[in-house]
């Protein structure tokens, strides 16, 4: 039988393999670069010998998919996740501030935390229930009503104040939007807080990695696709779709020839899609303007000191500062069980997300800048760091607005036999780890339905 083939190697691609290798429909995943992972790589820093991810990435206890991804792949418990959902907030005025979720029915966890938090004054915090009121009420038929607006857009039509839109909307929608709060699509925010806040009270407790990205997703995918009968071949630059009839029939690949499909997912970046549409496709207005979506990039700022000084906290979120969130490497790699935090000194990594005027500047600039901010939350006790490495994502996701909301595509194509996967199609969500396994989990029962009826015929 002639598998379906996989083009592209990143974490949709991963996951579609292993869902069809599991249903025991033959998969060839094809990914272009050295190795498979996509933008979810990790590497050994020469001068350190740390393990560095490509980005920071967090999850939330309520990612249901890609959870689902994770007990298959085994590596489930190599996520941190909070026993209680905690955001640890530093407040230029007012300093560390915690906002809690106690385990109460939702939606009533949400509004104890917000109460009982002394984040806000007594006014932002109404103003704070009003905003989960509107949450809670809100339901996928209002969507058209709040399709055409920003974040700020909507939290100004739900009351929101100046200091609440800094000490809490700004940084949430930089961090699940890879956007700011002026440009970000409402629709996608809404449904996203939602599914954080409104589904349980652990949903929206962080779960971080406690190894790298490539050890928690990329090296079991690749094993489990390969001992389910699929395929991952890299170095597989894939030049051309091939199609008769109205159904794609194979690829072409740098040389390597022709590979027959019986199906075909396209699980490559937007702007790298339209080349790769079969012919018919690419002289149409499928997709049109898709290629073009402007992208927001991130900016990660690792640095090692002599001394740890960020104690028990694994993630500080910073209010009005360059660098957003803080990221204890030590205490979320877990040395301080095993008794080394106090000899190996502080790892701490500094991200800016929406980093629009930030990916340009030299290294030593963006470490400046993320020693600068520690400092006004630490103080004297963030010494100069022994190591900087900056890591830019130029092109991390695109950027959710509502222009580009409208444009995504579905799974389905106007060719039967073609689908299509990524964080930036149709899934609902913004492009985050569980945008691209729900584009993968959706492709599935289509081509599974596909190649039944095959199987049929």
């Amino acid at each position: 039988m002639k598998p379906v083939v996989v083009v592209g190697g990143g974490l949709s691609g991963l996951a579609a393999g292993v869902w069809l290798s599991l249903r025991k429909i033959p998969v060839l995943v094809l990914e272009q670069r050295p190795s498979p992972g996509g933008r979810a790589y990790s590497f050994t820093d020469t001068a350190t010998g740390e393990r560095v991810d490509n980005g920071q990435h967090v999850l939330i206890a309520g990612y249901d998919a890609t959870m689902r991804l994770l007990d298959v792949l085994g590596t489930r418990h190599l996520l941190s996740v909070q026993p209680q959902p905690l955001l640890v907030m530093h407040h230029p005025q007012k300093g560390f501030r915690r906002l809690r979720f106690p385990a109460l029915p939702a939606p009533l966890h949400l509004g104890w935390g917000i109460l009982t938090s002394d984040l806000f004054s007594m006014a932002d915090r109404r103003r704070m229930l009003r905003a989960g009121q509107a949450l809670l009420r809100w339901s996928d038929r209002d969507a058209e009503a709040i399709a055409d607006l920003t974040v700020d857009e909507w939290l100004g039509s739900v009351g929101q104040s100046e200091e609440t839109k800094r000490s809490v909307w700004e940084p949430l929608a930089v961090s699940i939007m890879n956007e700011h709060c002026r440009a970000a699509s409402a629709l996608v925010f809404v449904r996203s807080l939602r599914k954080a806040f409104l589904d349980n009270w652990q949903s929206s407790a962080l779960a971080v990695p406690r190894v790298g990205l490539s050890e928690l997703y990329v090296g079991d995918a690749v094993r489990v696709i390969r001992e389910n009968g699929g395929e991952v071949r890299c170095g597989a630059d894939v030049q051309e779709v091939q199609s008769e009839n109205g159904m794609v029939f194979g690829v072409r690949v740098k040389g390597a020839g022709d590979i027959a499909c019986a199906a075909l997912i396209l699980a490559v970046p937007s702007d790298k899609i339209r080349p790769l549409l079969p012919p018919e496709l690419q002289s149409g207005r499928y997709l049109e303007g898709v290629e073009r979506a402007p992208l927001s990039p991130i900016v990660s700022v690792h640095l090692w000191f002599e001394r740890d000084f960020m104690g028990e906290d694994e993630v500080v979120g910073l209010i009005d500062r360059r660098i957003q969130w803080i990221f204890n490497k030590r205490r979320i790699a877990g040395h301080r069980e095993a008794g080394e935090s106090a000899t190996r000194g502080g790892y701490v990594c500094g991200v800016i997300s929406a980093a629009h005027n930030f990916a340009t500047k030299t290294n030593e600039e963006l470490a400046g800048i993320a020693a600068e901010d520690f400092r006004s939350v630490y103080g004297a006790g963030v010494d100069r760091p022994a190591r900087a490495l900056v890591i830019r994502e130029k092109r991390a996701t695109f950027s959710p607005s509502p222009e580009f909301e409208r444009m995504r595509p579905g799974p389905k194509t106007p060719v039967p036999n073609l689908f299509l996967a990524g964080d930036w199609t149709a899934t609902g969500f913004p492009a985050t780890i569980e945008g691209a396994v729900i584009s993968a989990e959706r492709c599935i029962p289509l081509v599974a339905r596909l190649m039944e009826e095959k199987l049929r015929t």
